[in-house]
């Protein structure tokens, strides 16, 4: 998915591509129920979804580059389209009476302005919109997703202000990517782009070529960034966009201490290869004999439930055999689904129906941050159900206990919540997220250390705040330390900033029933 950069009251305004940005609506259009128009819709009165399902205006032909699998589309109209996005939303949105119903038949509406039109309007208790999680991208989008591929450098941006001067800083970077072989850092801040200033230029023509470089359109597309190191130093770096294999755990480091090895891992994403090296990961931690796990999610957006299931099991082993992980509540139109498992066999790739390796661990420290969510926030709430101990070193998460099946429709990706879920211990409503706390009160409040991301690190260096002070708490119970006192003084990168991440690292994806 590709985010855009706009002007908009003289600053960088980011979204989700394709309308991906739910506060975006197409022509509204209200009735009462018994409401009718010329088109045949009855306001209040649905057909099946199945029997309007891949009716496309505009059919694909052929197979998917990603799955191979023939494209289902048929000759159909975009009324078609929109009337299978009404009936599906009412036979499977959470809140599904809280829609107004609209009709399909305004020809200059797309299906995804339609779209975004199909959601509860309510707020929650502070005010905030009640979903906040609708959204839709191209469908190749989201099978490169799923298999692992992005196309672009290899770089995850962290932004800090994105009113002038604007503060863009590299995140991390991915293993084999261009800007990993082009020298790109962690904690690099992006001063310029093809010699557009970045940090002040407002212009139409700036902005648009600095959106190219940022997210560039096509392959191959090359573009010279002007970059700012940790230390002061200036570089310039060629960046060619190309198609980028990443690995979702992202790094996997074995930490000798003086009460014993700790395991470090990175883990980013959770799709279905994530499996296969979750257990590398394991085994050569098992081997080396840890007696302690940091799972660093603070860049971890979520993915399929059945990883995180599976990587919890191999966490937490005989402590979690046989117990609830997650339970899905649906809407009451939809059969009461079993609950969610702790996975202790595989569903994929090269350990598909093995035995899963485990640590057998019943604590563990997770590293936490704002744009840790959904599929991540289920690791830790699905743990401290069955009564693993979680600690919380980082900031608080982003709040998102639901749950979407993706569904493809003529060459669009649409997601909407269909679920909440809960630990076996049936608590579920985090939405204002997981907060390192003093205290646990075996809810949203967990026991940990509030810190800040530090830029000025790498990830897995003992000196990173968030690291350091895991290690630390580990040892004496305390977050106090030098680290955390004396963080990012050298460029002055300060705050929590944003990971900038399609919409589609940020949610909890389904498996189907």
């Amino acid at each position: 998915m590709i985010r855009g950069i706009a002007a908009t009251g003289m600053a960088l305004v980011l979204s989700a591509c394709g309308g991906g940005d739910s506060q975006v609506l197409g022509p509204k259009e209200t009735s009462t129920t018994g409401g009718s128009n010329n088109s045949g819709w009855v306001a209040g009165v649905y057909k099946a979804s199945a029997n309007f399902k891949h009716l496309c205006e505009v059919p694909r032909t052929g197979r998917s580059a990603f799955t191979g699998i023939t494209f289902p589309d048929k000759r159909g109209t975009r009324t078609n389209e929109k009337d299978f996005l009404r009936a599906w939303t009412n036979e499977t949105y959470l809140w599904f009476d809280e829609v107004t119903d609209r009709s399909p038949a305004i020809d200059s509406q797309t299906p995804q302005d339609y779209f975004l039109l199909l959601k509860t309007n309510r707020t929650t208790n502070s005010g905030a919109p009640k979903d906040n999680f609708h959204f839709y991208e191209p469908t190749e989008d989201a099978e490169a997703w799923e298999a692992g591929i992005s196309y672009d450098y290899g770089l995850r941006l962290k932004v800090y202000s994105t009113v002038p001067p604007r503060r863009y800083y590299i995140a991390y970077v991915e293993h084999n990517s261009p800007a990993a072989a082009a020298g790109v850092q962690r904690g690099d801040r992006i001063l310029k782009i093809d010699s557009y200033d970045l940090v002040t230029d407002e212009s139409d023509a700036g902005l648009n070529a600095l959106n190219e470089g940022l997210f560039p359109s096509v392959l191959g597309a090359a573009h010279n960034f002007e970059l700012q190191a940790v230390d002061g130093t200036l570089k310039t770096v060629t960046l060619q966009s190309a198609q980028v294999e990443s690995s979702t755990v992202h790094q996997a480091t074995v930490l000798e201490t003086d009460t014993g090895s700790v395991g470090y891992m990175v883990f980013n994403s959770h799709v279905e290869k994530s499996q296969d090296e979750w257990v590398v990961a394991i085994n050569q931690f098992k081997q080396a004999g840890v007696s302690d796990l940091i799972l660093d999610l603070r860049y971890n957006g979520g993915g399929l439930l059945s990883i995180a299931s599976l990587a919890s099991y191999m966490i937490a082993g005989s402590n979690v055999q046989d117990k609830v992980f997650y339970e899905q509540i649906q809407n009451s139109k939809q059969a009461r689904l079993e609950p969610f498992p702790f996975l202790d066999e595989g569903l994929y790739g090269l350990n598909k129906n093995v035995a899963l390796p485990t640590l057998n661990l019943n604590r563990v420290y997770i590293l936490t941050a704002e744009s840790t969510c959904s599929a991540s926030e289920a690791i830790i709430n699905g743990l401290r159900g069955a009564n693993v101990q979680v600690f919380l070193i980082g900031a608080t998460t982003c709040g998102k206990p639901y749950g979407f099946y993706p569904e493809d429709n003529c060459g669009t990706t649409y997601y909407t919540i269909q679920l909440k879920g809960a630990n076996a211990k049936g608590f579920g409503e985090y939405s204002d997220g997981f907060i390192p706390s003093t205290s646990d009160n075996g809810e949203t409040l967990v026991k940990g250390c509030r810190v800040t991301d530090d830029l000025e690190h790498a990830l897995g260096d003992r000196s990173e705040a968030l690291l350091a002070t895991a290690l630390r708490y580990r040892d004496t119970g305390s977050c106090a330390s030098a680290v955390t006192r004396s963080l990012q003084k050298t460029q002055g990168i300060s705050g929590s900033g944003e990971l900038l991440a399609p919409e589609t690292r940020k949610i909890l994806v389904l498996d189907r029933p």
